[in-house]
């Protein structure tokens, strides 16, 4: 798991411009994403995790896709 900080640099045409602190890069997301207390001029955590989970269940699907058959939900 990786922890970011974000400062929210603009909020344009619906979306906002994180500068991530560390990094020194932007990173745009969709306004619509961002908490809704969270606005310019604010900082934000970022937190980046593997989803294991989610990878074993799309193998599965695809696994199943390549013999033809359907996987259980």
């Amino acid at each position: 798991m990786r922890k970011l900080s974000a400062y929210v640099d603009r909020i344009e045409e619906g979306c906002a411009v994180l500068l991530l602190e560390d990094e020194g890069e932007q990173l745009k997301l969709p306004q619509r994403l961002l908490p809704d207390d969270v606005g310019e001029g604010d900082y934000m955590a970022i937190t980046l995790a593997y989803d294991q989970q989610a990878n074993e269940e799309a193998e599965r699907e695809a696994e199943a896709l390549r013999h033809g058959t359907e996987t259980e939900q």
